[in-house]
Parts: C-alpha cells; sequence; structure tokens
C-alpha cells in the first residue's frame, strides 16, 4: 500500500507547468491545440512513469523490468531473445543486457543457449517472475483505478481512442519502428 496519497493536480496545473517551460518570447504566441495535446500527453507521461516506478519499487522492480518480465512471460516456453525483447520495448542493447541482468540476479528469468543456435540466448521467465508480474499488475491496477477516478467507462474508452490513434500516427513516423 502507498504511505502518501498522490498529490492532486487541478485543471490549470497541467497549463501552468507548460508555460512554465515555454522560453519568454513563447509566452507571446498562442499555443497549437496539436501542440498543447503534446505537451499534455508528455507531461502526463513524465508523471506516470515516475509513479509507476514508484509502485514497481515498492516490489523491488522498476517499471522496465516489470514490462520486460510481460514480454518475456508472453513468449511462452520458447523465451524471447534479446534483439525481440529490445523491440518491443524499444531500447537498444545496453538498455536491455541490463534489465535482463538484474531480472535474472532476482531469479526473475533465465537465459538458455537457443536450440537452433548457440550464439544466441533466449530469456525465459520463471514462476518466480511470473510471479512477481501478477503482483506488480495488481498494484498497478489499483494505481490505475486511483489515476482514472472520476471518469467513466464511456470516457475512459474515448480516451483509450484518441491515444491509440496517436500512438498509430507517432509510430508511423518513427523510423526505428518501421
Amino acid at each position: 500500500m502507498r504511505s502518501k496519497t498522490p498529490k492532486t493536480l487541478d485543471c490549470a496545473a497541467p497549463s501552468e507547468i507548460m508555460a512554465r517551460m515555454l522560453p519568454c518570447a513563447e509566452r507571446a504566441r498562442e499555443m497549437t491545440p496539436q501542440s498543447a495535446l503534446l505537451a499534455h500527453v508528455c507531461l502526463l507521461n513524465s508523471v506516470l512513469e515516475r509513479a509507476g516506478d514508484r509502485e514497481a519499487a515498492q516490489h523491488g522492480l522498476t517499471m522496465a523490468q516489470w514490462f520486460a518480465l510481460g514480454c518475456v512471460g508472453h513468449a511462452g516456453d520458447a523465451g524471447v531473445m534479446h534483439s525481440e525483447l529490445g523491440q518491443r520495448l524499444m531500447l537498444s542493447k545496453a538498455p536491455i543486457t541490463g534489465v535482463v541482468d538484474r531480472l535474472e540476479r532476482g531469479g526473475f528469468v533465465v537465459r538458455e543457449a537457443d536450440a537452433h543456435d548457440r550464439r544466441v540466448s533466449r530469456v525465459k521467465i520463471t514462476p518466480k517472475g511470473t510471479e512477481m508480474w501478477e503482483t506488480v499488475r495488481l498494484s498497478l491496477r489499483e494505481f490505475a483505478s486511483q489515476i482514472c477516478e472520476g471518469l467513466d467507462d464511456e470516457d475512459i474508452l474515448a480516451v483509450q481512442r484518441v491515444l491509440g490513434r496517436l500512438l498509430e500516427n507517432a509510430a508511423r513516423t518513427d523510423p526505428t519502428l518501421a
């Protein structure tokens, strides 16, 4: 359980925070709705990442490690190669290696030689890893309920649709996802 209740922001707070980030010359110009939306999404991402890391840290993980556990677990008995894991998490080789190293030290995953190519190792989730993933998932669900407080199902579905379209548009412009 969380020891502190997260600070509540009023509706004007994100706009005020963004205004403080603008160079003085920019303050005189009007922000377009598209750039305001992008700024809100980026600010929300930053807040949610920090909060998610705090939730995962209560269980000894980072969000990157938790996401990696989910990807590895989703791969089933075959496991996943480091390169595939990096693509799924949109991380380069060095951070993925660090994430997998820490998960392996914690007993959450194992590395095994690929059956077809001994130069390649596959990462597989352990029962301890599956249990940890589920524990953190439940904690994050509780956190998500708090974040979505005051939104009804219709609001949540509308936000999901809009964010889904934004994600599709952003993915089309990202050469690393091609």
